[in-house]
């Protein structure tokens, strides 16, 4: 059964407190290494994604003379993901400046460090207001980096994605037309806003018609910068159908670094997301004083030696909280996953965890596409399309878990 993986995208904070060598003494006298992917982790997961901008920009590769992967103890065996700083890229241009790393050193950073790699994208749209000139100029540059890495990549055993942008149909076809023909071995969507279920079903489904996922070039499919109840399994469904209907095996992960609202802001995610979230910390105090144990029993929580350890003013509490809610990600993942073969199932569990009306729809919206066609499909369930406008198109915010 293909299933979708969930990617913890590597924060900043992580790397501080490996470089350092940080470890925690759990209640059970292990020493656990604060990370998630060996076996003194406090649990050992098998995917992650590193944006290449931060350790190009700070040269740390060459400060200590290794690889990133090997600089933070990543194993060979597992799959890291690396994003081309696309955004950072796009962030720099909105200021009218140059970006402090180049093409080349993304391209050369991510091959030798990642498993699956990413083009160097120009996102379209940074702010929520998107204006179609700034679109094609996005489009245009991102063509010439694309042919930039199709030309110069070296290191083909690892598999570089082509991307995809677009907020509505003609939007999507106008960029897809443009960078169709390179030789790459999957699709990344960029389709925003990255919260809204139909239009990540739209974007699978653009692909699944134009006959992308029938090519035998096609290895991965990722969604970037996407997750939550309201998401997940719509892309959980569209793994599911790849297999179930195409009969293919294609890969099939989305990204995302909202569990490190832990370290951010000392906030910790209850079990399954249900009920509010917990805060630790200078809110401790105020939103939930009478806490006196912690309401989860995950791997991170169990080692934990008593529940003020999470109101520590130091790094250690914020990774604690930051961990602990990326095994909150990576159980409602594994739940979907079991469940979405038996599809009634899926849905009744969907209906009674409070799933949005939306999420239903985008799956009955990806059955409707492939019996009927994806313009019959956005005609159908036109109502529940984030209206859209090619002159400006209205982007949401950061939704929550």
């Amino acid at each position: 059964m293909s299933k979708a993986k969930f990617v913890p995208a590597i924060g900043e904070q992580f790397v501080s407190v490996w470089q350092r060598g940080l470890t925690y003494k759990g209640k059970d006298g292990k020493e656990y290494d604060m990370k998630f992917f060996t076996d003194k982790s406090h649990f050992n997961y098998d995917i992650a994604l590193q944006c290449c901008y931060y350790p190009v920009k700070n040269g740390t590769q060459e400060k200590v003379g290794k690889r990133y992967r090997d600089m933070v103890g990543y194993p060979e065996d597992k799959i890291l993901i690396t994003d081309s700083a696309g955004f950072q890229f796009a962030s720099f241009a909105k200021k009218g400046e140059t970006c402090d790393i180049t093409a080349l050193e993304s391209l050369k950073w991510q091959e030798e460090n990642g498993d699956i790699i990413m083009n160097l994208d120009i996102p379209p749209n940074l702010d929520g207001n998107l204006v179609y000139e700034d679109f094609i100029k996005a489009l245009n540059i991102s063509v010439k980096n694309f042919q930039f890495f199709q030309d110069n990549r070296k290191n083909y055993n690892t598999k570089l994605l082509n991307v995809l942008h677009g907020e509505t149909y003609d939007l999507m076809n106008i960029w897809y037309e443009k960078v169709k023909h390179f030789k790459f071995d999957g699709w990344g969507l960029g389709i925003k806003p990255p919260f809204d279920p139909m239009l990540q079903a739209v974007g699978f489904m653009f692909l699944w018609e134009k006959g992308e996922f029938d090519k035998e070039s096609t290895k991965w499919l990722h969604f970037f910068g996407t997750s939550g109840k309201n998401v997940v399994p719509t892309i959980v469904y569209a793994a599911h159908i790849l297999e179930k209907v195409k009969k293919v095996k294609i890969d099939v992960s989305f990204d995302s670094s909202s569990y490190n609202i832990g370290s951010i802001y000392r906030t910790y995610y209850l079990p399954f997301d249900k009920g509010p979230h917990l805060s630790f910390g200078d809110k401790f105090k105020k939103l939930n004083p009478n806490l006196k144990e912690l309401p989860c029993t995950c791997p991170v929580c169990r080692s934990i030696k008593d529940i003020n350890e999470l109101n520590r003013s130091d790094i250690y509490a914020g990774t604690l909280i930051s961990l602990h809610n990326m095994y909150q990600y990576i159980q409602y993942n594994d739940l979907l996953n079991s469940l979405v073969e038996q599809k009634n199932v899926f849905i009744d569990y969907l209906n009674k965890f409070g799933t949005s009306e939306k999420t239903l729809k985008s799956i009955e919206f990806i059955d409707f596409a492939i019996k009927n066609g994806l313009k019959n499909a956005t005609q159908k369930y036109s109502k529940w399309l984030v209206p859209q406008d090619l002159n400006k198109c209205k982007q949401g915010g950061i939704f929550d878990f």
